[in-house]
């Protein structure tokens, strides 16, 4: 434990931080860290109640996370710039540590982030994660998360390594996903999201953006109207942000898993 929550470190050279979506958990990005490791510290967090580290009593805020990265990167003694890269919801811990703290900031990366042009909330935060939390303990003491907790995670995680899934992470994604504790705070993000959004919209707003960012967006390569309008509103995204726009691809949301030479070549142009 580093700060209070699961670390893995690897590497030597400027700091890169890994910092995941919802649910997301430290091995998505094994195949990255393993070719960004011989030139870059690697720094992957797992938020409080994903993969290995203790939950917290507390909704996220952008603020508070990108305060525990601060930390992280003190109690690693790392005083050099970091690349922090976000994928999905985590581009909003990543952009808010840039904006808050742009001092410890070499460059932003959003992977396939979450889009936070329009933000609006109509259901206060409160009763979100309330209810939230009702829902998962409910589920947990009915045994719904148990049985079907890694199914779950195959449906909406479709993504697959250059070298398949190892048996290593089939065990975590076994037990991690199984855990009580995971699914009440993937529940209680995914809540929280409104207020997240108007936190981070509210910093644009008072916060210039000094340091360089690229938005990636991911591609599956078949032409869905979809999947072209997801790109579309990538692209506008970067453009609001003043940011560097790249395409992923083929690859699904998770593009760190299905493309991860292709992530790690975009992070090495960021950490240069």
């Amino acid at each position: 434990m580093v700060a209070g929550v699961h670390v893995v470190v690897d590497g030597a050279g400027p700091p890169v931080v890994l910092y995941g979506g919802l649910g997301g958990n430290w091995f998505d990005w094994d195949d990255v860290a393993a070719l960004l490791a011989d030139s870059c510290l690697v720094i992957r967090i797992d938020r409080p109640g994903y993969g290995l580290s203790p939950a917290s009593s507390t909704p996220p805020t952008a603020r508070g996370e990108a305060e525990r990265i601060v930390a992280v990167l003190d109690a690693l003694g790392c005083t050099a710039p970091a690349v922090v890269v976000g994928h999905s919801l985590g581009g909003i811990y990543a952009e808010a540590f840039a904006r808050l703290f742009p001092q410890r900031t070499g460059g932003v990366m959003l992977l396939d982030a979450t889009i936070t042009l329009r933000p609006h909330r109509v259901i206060p935060t409160r009763w979100r994660v309330a209810t939230g939390r009702w829902v998962a303990r409910a589920s947990s003491r009915l045994g719904l998360q148990r049985l079907l907790g890694p199914t779950v995670r195959a449906v909406l995680n479709q993504s697959t390594p250059p070298g398949g899934i190892t048996y290593e992470t089939r065990q975590w994604v076994a037990r991690i996903y199984r855990e009580p504790a995971y699914l009440e705070s993937s529940v209680v993000e995914n809540a929280s999201y409104p207020a997240l959004a108007e936190e981070i919209a509210a910093l644009r707003a008072a916060v210039t953006m000094p340091v360089p960012i690229l938005v990636a967006a991911a591609h599956t390569g078949h032409r869905t109207p979809w999947g072209w309008e997801w790109v579309r509103r990538q692209r506008q995204f970067a453009e609001r942000l003043g940011a560097a726009f790249r395409v992923v691809q083929p690859a699904r949301h998770h593009a760190m898993i299905d493309q991860p030479g292709q992530v790690a070549a975009l992070i090495r142009e960021l950490a240069s």
